[in-house]
């Protein structure tokens, strides 16, 4: 297990407004996506201008290989396709698509009670697996597909926290354990072999190893950990603390290895004008974004430890993703049973001249003064 999952790579997405680098790091790339209200908003990474899309009320983004986004309206039971090329809804589906993609761009699983494997993007079940999932919060693939975490819970915990690991090779749910605490969210090391455990109740983030969750350290936090992730090296764990006083700090804790063994090499403070409620770091590593309460975003510069830029909502984000559209993967197909509405535009794959895809250029809304 512990040799798919060391494997893993934490890719999130994140936002930026305005100047968002510091004179030693190179600029953020990618799309970040929020899900606001009714809409899910694409933020453009330079200038912080907005494209709001009406997708009816959305939780959680799922973000798919070739620069797709799926999401999920529990509400209406549809799903808006958003294509992160051309910037809008190509497709809307009936009922829930909320598809996990480990670095195997022609399939991935989905949760509803089993775990199932489908072929992308024909959707032809390849596996299914008894696994009793009832309420997943958080998905963690590894990059092969192998193996998957599952953390469990409702949004107010009422349920108790649980989490379980399949082996989606031997079709097996190795282990669902009851997890002490208040585990909001979950993050994963593969070059340190450590599962961090934001735990909101006890006030710290508890180190695990993932195969077994054999306690291996715990790092305090000053107030309520929301939410926590490793950049793409797994050396820096970046925790968004709710201090309880309106507003919040993030926590940067840095680690090596060595002939001793993880040791914690420094630790960072960053102030938060407002109390935090997710966190994405950067496709690159660099930075990491912090959705505040609200509805603004706040952009840190890991290297230079500093706010570089932040950006406006309407309302507090449900989920924030930072998104790489130019990740490759295969051309949806139409999914929906009846025409894609004109208005919706058409999917297209990347291509290197921009004249010849038809596309028109989005009409990006500026950002306030």
């Amino acid at each position: 297990m512990m040799q798919h999952l060391s494997r893993f790579v934490v890719v999130v997405i994140a936002l930026f407004a305005g100047t968002l680098c510091s004179a030693k790091a190179k600029p953020p790339t990618g799309v970040l996506a929020a899900s606001v209200g009714n809409s899910v908003i694409l933020v453009e990474p330079t200038s912080g201008r907005t494209i709001t899309l009406e997708t009816g009320p959305v939780g959680w983004l799922f973000p798919a290989p070739g620069g797709v986004l799926f999401a999920p309206d529990v509400i209406n039971s549809q799903t808006s396709v958003i294509s992160l090329l051309s910037l809008a809804i190509v497709d809307r589906l009936d009922g829930l698509t909320m598809p996990h993609f480990s670095a195997n761009p022609d399939r991935y699983t989905a949760i509803a009670d089993d775990v199932v494997t489908l072929s992308y993007p024909d959707r032809a079940v390849i596996k299914r697996i008894s696994a009793k999932i009832v309420h997943p919060w958080q998905v963690i693939m590894a990059p092969d597909g192998a193996a998957m975490l599952i953390l469990e819970r409702l949004p107010d915990g009422s349920t108790g926290t649980h989490m379980s690991t399949v082996n989606l090779i031997t079709s097996q749910v190795v282990y669902r354990r009851l997890l002490p605490g208040d585990i909001r969210h979950i993050s994963l090391s593969p070059q340190l072999g450590l599962l961090a455990l934001a735990d909101a109740e006890n006030n710290q983030v508890h180190l695990v190893e993932p195969a077994t969750l054999a306690p291996m350290a715990a790092r305090p936090t000053p107030g309520q950990p929301i939410d926590v992730a490793f950049t793409l090296d797994g050396k820096t764990m970046a925790t968004a603390v709710d201090t309880g006083d309106g507003a919040g700090i993030l926590d940067l804790a840095h680690f090596k290895t060595g002939k001793k063994g993880m040791q914690l090499k420094k630790t960072h403070s960053i102030p938060l004008s407002a109390a935090p409620v997710r966190l994405a770091a950067s496709p690159g590593g660099k930075y990491v974004a912090i959705a505040l309460d609200g509805g603004s975003v706040a952009v840190v510069d890991i290297e230079g430890r500093v706010i570089t830029g932040t950006g406006a909502l309407p309302d507090t984000p449900r989920d924030l993703r930072w998104c790489d559209p130019t990740r490759e993967g295969p051309m949806i197909a139409d999914w929906s049973d009846g025409e894609v509405p004109a208005e919706f535009g058409t999917f297209v794959p990347k291509v290197k001249d921009d004249k010849s895809s038809g596309l028109e250029e989005p009409v990006w809304k500026k950002p306030p003064d």
